[in-house]
């Protein structure tokens, strides 16, 4: 298989391109699987040019760029996704040319030169990250086409804007291919991040930032792969981009901005009072074999949830997140339920200075370990239980430098599987995409990553939520559901492939809180012999 590094090409309205496209193309570079032969560019002036010829082209929609500027400042927080940034200072020495404008800022269309010149270098894939969608003969220009980011909604816009005005819970993002030799039109792959409701510029730049490891994955799959077995795994993948308008083309009118913006403010002056008048706590439900549920309510200065279950003899030792409010951080404590349901505790059990949660256990060869949640850390980390359940102590590292969420640890025909949800980039939420890797060992910090990572990128199914554990032949992972609101839900998913090759899983059953119910979320499923767990969300009143 040919192993030369990919031959792809910029097209682009300036060389002024925000943070999030930036970071991309570095990760291209990084990974030697393509080199950026040309750049054709609209604008090739400097930063103070394109700034200005900017404001003069947005000079209808001022009132939206103030009220956009106010809600960054308000609501976002670093790395900024839109900081504009000089991709030459990637590229030194790769020529940079200039469009002609006639036709291309109104229609996609490039002048024929232009054309021309892009058929001369000799593409595999062109890659359009300005606002126009490219039409004509440049669709031809490259083998594998022009690759650019669909974001979802069909009003023009920018990204993620419409889906809080809206109220829509969940904000897509895709890398479509459009041209080329096959002549295709195409998702190479998407993302379904959970709506930021308070904040267009906050949702935004989380989905800016979640996207922005599409590019490189796929340049990476591709040069890995080769074309026929990469376009084969695509076909099929997604729905057929329509890729008409661009979100870049059109921002609200004045009178839609003010429209907008007086909405928003009311829905977070309303959130902002329900804060200050109730909480939102979680707390424990379970039941041994059949029967009603019985709640385990926390006091008001804590909450209990992400329960994991280990059964020794006749008591249910149930590991759980206990959160005070005061510290500002989770622990790590115990309850123990015997087979009458009578519960004691919670103890706790392991505490570190920064905050722990999701405590999956599991045991093997007749010793219990842990691998709590603790991304504040930057870590992936293994207990192990010296005096069960009451004492753990930390044994080693399985991951560093990681942002990792709610990993679970699962072995199966003599191979240690690791799932986790991962952010790529600190600017993007670690639910939205979940991650496998492997091993033959347990005490290792070189687990290997599954070559179709991630193996989820949907926000409804993405983010672990519990003990991975056989029934009836099948393997079931437990899986949140983010979309709505954090934890919102849970599904129960049978792995139908798993190997070193191969992943896939489809849904067994779902749930989600009832209209009429006290629970507003539920997020964690545990179960070991006759007792079933789940965690819960509810409102309680600060006053009383």
């Amino acid at each position: 298989m040919d192993k030369r590094p990919l031959r792809l090409a910029l097209l682009l309205d300036s060389c002024q391109v925000p943070a999030w496209a930036y970071h991309a193309l570095e990760r291209v570079v990084l990974s030697g699987c393509g080199n950026v032969v040309a750049v054709a560019a609209s604008d090739s002036q400097d930063k103070r040019t394109s700034a200005l010829r900017a404001l003069w082209q947005g000079r209808s929609r001022l009132l939206y760029h103030a009220f956009d500027a106010l809600d960054r400042r308000l609501f976002c927080r670093e790395p900024d996704a839109l900081r504009p940034m000089d991709v030459r200072k990637l590229f030194p020495g790769v020529p940079v040319h200039r469009l002609a404008a006639l036709r291309w800022r109104h229609e996609g269309q490039l002048a024929a030169a232009d054309v021309a010149w892009i058929g001369e270098q000799r593409l595999d894939i062109l890659l359009a990250l300005g606002a126009e969608v490219p039409r004509g003969d440049v669709l031809q220009a490259a083998t594998y086409g022009i690759w650019l980011y669909d974001w979802g909604s069909r009003e023009t816009g920018p990204p993620g804007l419409w889906e809080v005005v809206r109220g829509r819970p969940e904000t897509t993002a895709a890398l479509c291919m459009l041209g080329g030799q096959r002549h295709d039109r195409r998702e190479l792959c998407r993302v379904s991040c959970s709506t930021f409701p308070y904040s267009p510029a906050r949702n935004r730049q989380n989905c800016l930032w979640a996207a922005s490891s599409f590019l490189p994955r796929q340049i990476e799959r591709l040069h890995r792969l080769g074309a026929d077995e990469f376009f084969l795994k695509t076909t099929g993948l997604g729905q057929t981009p329509e890729l008409d308008s661009h979100w870049l083309r059109g921002a609200p009118s004045d009178g839609a901005t003010l429209r907008l913006a007086a909405r928003l403010c009311a829905r977070n002056l309303v959130e902002l009072g329900r804060r200050a008048v109730y909480l939102d706590q979680w707390y424990l439900l379970f039941h041994l074999a059949e029967g009603r549920p019985t709640p385990l309510v926390p006091p008001k200065d804590r909450f209990w949830a992400d329960p994991h279950v280990i059964r020794t003899g006749d008591t249910y030792h149930v590991f759980l997140e206990e959160y005070l409010y005061n510290a500002g951080k989770g622990r790590i404590s115990v309850m123990q339920i015997d087979d009458r349901g009578t519960v004691t505790g919670p103890t706790p059990v392991l505490e570190e200075e920064h905050h722990l949660s999701y405590p999956s256990v599991f045991s093997w060869e007749g010793r219990y370990y842990m691998v709590p949640e603790s991304a504040h850390r930057r870590t992936i980390d293994l207990y192990e239980g010296i005096e069960f359940p009451w004492k753990w102590q930390f044994r080693m590292h399985l991951m560093e430098n990681v942002r990792a969420v709610d990993s679970t640890i699962f072995s199966h025909q003599g191979t240690w599987w690791l799932f986790t949800g991962i952010a790529e980039h600190e600017g993007a939420f670690p639910q939205v995409e979940l991650f496998l890797f492997f091993s033959n060992e347990l005490f290792t910090n070189r687990w290997q990553p599954h070559p179709m990572n991630p193996i989820v990128s949907d926000v409804k199914r993405a983010r672990p939520a519990g003990s991975v554990f056989s029934q009836g032949g099948r393997i079931i992972r437990p899986s949140q559901d983010c979309s709505r609101r954090y934890g919102y839900g849970f599904d129960l998913n049978e792995i139908v492939a798993l190997s070193e090759t191969e992943y896939a899983e489809r849904p067994l059953a779902s749930v989600r809180p009832r209209s009429h119910s006290r629970a507003l979320a539920t997020h964690t499923y545990a179960r070991d012999g006759r007792l079933t767990m789940i965690d819960a969300c509810m409102r309680r009143s600060r006053l009383f």
